[in-house]
């Protein structure tokens, strides 16, 4: 299981954080066609808020064990992707490597491609 700590800024510019446990790497899929995707759609902070609730596990808290960090920012449309690190004696979180590049960004158009092959064998 793969758990991530998600910062994200809402439409609004409101600032906010949550945990998404299980499947939040990636190439899992789920968090990026579940989550991310839908959520940089919206233009609508209720909206967006309603749908963090819905695939959270945790609002306002972080886990000391996530692989994970995603930066969202549904201001820009922007998604950031790192590796987590929580430091036990200071007992703060560091964004390490960025990930967006080479994992991020490669399953992004992994899908996009399905999508587009998809289509072009029903026409």
């Amino acid at each position: 299981m793969t758990r991530s700590n998600i910062y994200i800024t809402l439409s609004s510019g409101k600032k906010m954080f949550f945990v998404a446990d299980g499947s939040s790497a990636p190439e899992q899929g789920f968090i990026v066609q579940q989550l991310i995707q839908p959520l940089l759609q919206l233009n609508d902070a209720k909206k967006e808020l309603h749908l963090i609730q819905a695939h959270s596990d945790a609002i306002n808290e972080l886990r000391t064990n996530a692989d994970y960090r995603y930066e969202i920012d549904l201001v820009e449309k922007t998604v950031r992707f790192f590796e987590e690190h929580y430091h036990h004696k200071t007992g703060k979180f560091r964004k390490g490597k960025d990930l967006t590049d080479e994992r991020y960004i490669p399953y992004l158009k992994s899908i996009t491609n399905n999508d587009e092959n998809n289509a072009a064998q029903t026409e």
